[in-house]
């Protein structure tokens, strides 16, 4: 072989191989997983959407939390949403409620684990649960 011809011949290879590997990347390896936080309600209440990285053990409640300034009240061996943003609800007449990809989950925000890609939607709307 001729020796002028082998750094000629490594940089071709080397070039070649950067290129290979640059288009074999995997789709994803710098994008954040994310869900999304819709907060609404109220007719004179703008619709807000957040976007929140997602992770491990991320909760209806925690990603509400991380998208909004909330209080929170417990009852027993439950947490309640009571104010979202300074909108308070008023038990019997208003309530925070919340669903996950249009669907009513049946279970409290607490506990209810969320994978990327949801959309969690906060509803302030009329207390259908509570007694007035």
């Amino acid at each position: 072989m001729n020796l002028k011809k082998t750094p000629l011949l490594i940089s071709f290879l080397i070039i070649l191989s950067s290129a290979w590997t640059l288009g074999n990347e995997p789709k994803n390896a710098d994008k954040t997983e994310t869900v999304k936080v819709i907060i609404s309600g109220q007719t004179n209440m703008p619709q807000k959407e957040i976007t929140v990285a997602w992770r491990e053990g991320l909760t209806a409640l925690t990603a509400l939390q991380q998208a909004a300034t909330v209080s929170t009240h417990p009852v027993g061996n439950y947490v309640f949403v009571n104010t979202i943003n300074d909108i308070k609800s008023e038990r019997g007449v208003t309530a925070w409620y919340y669903t996950v990809n249009d669907l009513s989950t049946g279970t409290l925000a607490i506990n209810f684990p969320v994978k990327p890609g949801d959309v969690i939607n906060w509803i302030f709307k009329e207390d259908v649960c509570s007694p007035r």
